[in-house]
């Protein structure tokens, strides 16, 4: 596993916006393997719905963890210039099987499907209570 205030170090995401925990696992230019716990105080999930009946994580959420996960997989794999940016590019598939809620742990896992020049396409799942809860196919650019 990799240190939480290891990977802060070189994410230009900070807290609150840094969506993992923990990374589990990488294999440079491979796959990595993230982890987060949806906390009942969150602060997207105080304002996601008028009435806090179901505390259900937002969709665009999932997605930005597995953004973050690709995110750090190139910063491990490569060189990567630090004035750089990593952006999501498109999203090319997303389907999401449940709701995810407080209490909930993230096991996200990203592999890169292509790189072509200054683009890759990953493929990320997230899976929570055993089950594929999100499944999508994205692409990210360096600029």
């Amino acid at each position: 596993m990799t240190n939480y205030n290891n990977f802060l170090s070189f994410s230009p995401y900070k807290n609150p916006m840094l969506l993992i925990d923990k990374i589990i696992y990488i294999k440079k230019n491979v796959f990595i393997k993230s982890f987060k716990t949806i906390k009942k105080n969150d602060f997207f999930l105080k304002r996601h719905f008028f009435r806090n009946i179901n505390l259900v994580y937002p969709g665009v959420l999932i997605l930005e963890f597995l953004h973050q996960s690709s995110l750090m997989l190139i910063y491990k794999s490569e060189k990567f210039n630090s004035c750089k940016m990593f952006y999501l590019a498109k999203i090319k598939y997303a389907k999401f099987f449940f709701p995810i809620v407080y209490k909930d742990n993230l096991f996200g896992k990203v592999n890169i499907i292509k790189k072509i020049l200054n683009m890759y396409i990953f493929d990320g799942k997230i899976i929570v209570r055993n089950k594929i809860a999100c499944h999508s196919i994205f692409s990210c650019i360096i600029k």
